[in-house]
C-alpha cells in the first residue's frame, strides 16, 4: 500500500482535506476510467417550473391561484427542440431585485449552448416531502433505507475502490455504505502541504526546511521507530493498520499530480471551484466520482420568485463552469453529469409569496451515454406527474410513475455495473426503463 492508499485510510477516519492555489502545468495525466459522473445537488429543493418544467400564470382550478407569476406566453421553446423552460428573470422582477453578483449566464444562454446535449427528465415522484429522504431518494435511488450509498460512492467503490479519491465530495448525500471513503474537499492549501512536506513553501522547490540528505535521514530513522513498534504489536488489527502506514510512509507522493491540474491563482469560490478540483482529481487519475453542490437559496418559502431566480441562476452558471473545466482538461466525452434536488416546490404561493416542498421533480442529465435534445416524463398543468408507457415513455394512464428509483437503474446500466456483486447488495425496487439513450 502506497501513500494513495493511506490518503483513503485517513478520509475514512474524517480527515477534511482541502484544496491549494496553484499553478496549471502542461503535463497531464491519465483519468483512472472511461467513465467518470459529476452529481450536482440544488440543496434545498428546487422549483422545476422556474426552470425546466415551465407552467405559467394560468389559474389552478381549485382556486389556489397561478402555478407561476411569470406570463404562460413568456415560456420559451428552444427551436426544433421539445426542450422548454421558464423565462429569465421573470416578469414580475425588476432588476433592482436582483443581487448585484448575478451570473452573466441567462437561462436562454444556457439551454441555447447546452440544449442538443441535455436530457430533462420531468415528472419525477420523489414520493416525499422531507429533505433529507428526497435527497437520500434522487441520488441513492432507495427511499427508506438510511444506509443506502449513493451512487457516487457505489460506483467509485466497485470501479475504482484503491484510488486515493476514488469519490470526491462537497457535500450532498455521500453515504459509502463502508464501500469507499469520501474525500471532502474545501478550499485552503493541504494539497499542497501534503504533496511537499520537506518545503516552506509549497510553490517552490528551491525553499525547503531540510536539506534533502537530512530529510531522509529523518524519514529513515521514523521508519525504524515504527517498525519497533510494530514489532511489539500483539494484536493483529493494530498491527496490520500500522503495517500499512509504515508502506505509506515509504511510499510515493502522487498529490503533486493533482496540484498540477488546479488553476492559477487558486479555486473559484462556490461550486465553480468545486468544479475546478473535480476536474483536477479526474485529469489526476484520482477521482472517478464527485459530488457538487450548489449555493444555498433553494428553500424558497417566502419570497420564492426573487429567491429561486437567484439561485438557480447561480445554479446553471456553476453548470457551465463544470461542462467549461471538464472540455479544459479533456474529460468532456467521458464524463456524465447530473443535476437535481431534495424535490420540488409546491404550484401555488403561500401567503408570504414562497412555495412549500413537493413531492415532483426534475433531473437534468448530459456527457457520456446521454442522448440529449429530449425530455422525458411530464406533469399537468397543476404540476402532478403524468404516468408513463414503460416502453414507450408516452403518457400512459395506465403506466407508472418516473421515481428516482428508475433513474438509478438506468445509471447502473450506463455504467456498467448493474450486476456487479456489490451492487447487487443494494437492490432497487424499479426495474431498469431506457432513460438515457435512444
Amino acid at each position: 500500500m502506497n501513500r494513495r492508499d493511506f490518503l483513503k485510510l485517513a478520509a475514512s477516519t474524517g480527515m477534511l482535506v482541502t484544496a491549494p492555489a496553484a499553478l496549471y502545468r502542461t503535463t497531464q495525466a491519465a483519468p483512472a476510467s472511461d467513465q467518470l459522473f459529476v452529481f450536482v445537488h440544488a440543496g434545498g429543493g428546487w422549483d422545476p417550473t422556474s426552470l425546466c418544467d415551465p407552467k405559467g400564470n394560468a389559474e389552478r382550478a381549485d382556486g389556489r391561484g397561478p402555478v407561476n407569476h411569470y406570463f404562460t406566453n413568456q415560456i420559451v421553446q428552444l427551436a426544433g427542440s421539445p426542450i422548454r423552460y421558464a423565462p429569465f428573470p421573470d416578469a414580475t422582477l425588476t432588476t433592482s431585485t436582483l443581487r448585484t453578483d448575478m451570473p452573466l449566464i441567462s437561462f436562454d444562454d444556457f439551454f441555447t449552448k447546452y440544449g442538443s446535449e441535455l436530457l430533462v427528465i420531468n415528472g419525477i415522484d420523489t414520493q416525499t416531502n422531507s429533505h433529507s429522504s428526497g435527497t437520500r431518494f434522487v441520488w441513492s435511488g432507495i427511499l427508506d433505507d438510511m444506509g443506502q450509498p449513493a451512487f457516487a460512492a457505489l460506483y467509485a467503490g466497485v470501479s475504482a475502490p484503491t484510488l486515493p479519491m476514488s469519490f470526491l465530495s462537497n457535500g450532498g448525500y455521500d453515504v459509502t455504505a463502508s464501500l469507499v471513503a469520501p474525500t471532502r474537499a474545501g478550499g485552503a492549501s493541504g494539497f499542497q502541504d501534503l504533496a511537499f512536506p520537506n518545503r516552506i513553501s509549497p510553490e517552490s522547490s528551491d525553499s525547503t526546511f531540510l536539506t534533502d540528505a537530512d530529510y531522509q535521514l529523518i524519514r529513515q530513522a521514523k521508519a525504524a521507530r515504527l517498525q519497533r513498534l510494530i514489532d511489539s504489536q500483539t494484536l493483529p488489527q493494530v498491527k496490520s493498520k500500522m503495517s500499512q502506514l509504515q508502506v505509506v510512509s515509504l511510499g510515493d507522493n502522487n498529490l503533486d499530480t493533482l496540484v498540477q491540474q488546479l488553476p492559477e491563482g487558486g479555486l473559484s469560490s462556490g461550486m465553480k471551484g468545486q468544479a475546478e478540483m473535480a476536474a483536477a482529481a479526474f485529469s489526476a487519475g484520482l477521482a472517478v466520482t464527485a459530488n457538487l453542490t450548489a449555493d444555498s437559496g433553494f428553500d424558497t418559502h417566502g419570497d420564492h420568485d426573487r429567491n429561486q431566480t437567484n439561485a438557480l441562476s447561480r445554479l446553471i452558471d456553476g453548470v457551465d463552469h463544470l461542462m467549461n473545466e471538464l472540455e479544459r482538461q479533456g474529460l468532456l466525452d467521458i464524463t456524465t453529469v447530473l443535476v437535481g434536488s431534495d424535490f420540488g416546490r409546491t404550484p401555488y404561493y403561500n401567503s408570504g409569496d414562497g412555495k412549500d416542498h413537493w413531492n415532483v421533480t426534475s433531473i437534468l442529465a448530459m456527457g457520456k451515454g446521454i442522448t440529449g435534445n429530449r425530455v422525458i416524463g411530464a406533469t399537468d398543468e397543476n404540476f402532478e406527474a403524468i404516468a408513463l408507457n414503460a416502453e414507450t415513455l408516452q403518457p400512459d394512464a395506465n403506466g407508472m410513475l418516473i421515481t428516482p428509483g428508475h433513474i438509478h437503474a438506468a445509471l447502473r446500466r450506463l455504467a456498467g455495473i448493474e450486476n456487479n456483486s456489490i451492487t447487487q447488495d443494494f437492490p432497487l425496487e424499479e426495474d431498469f426503463i431506457n432513460l438515457f439513450s435512444v
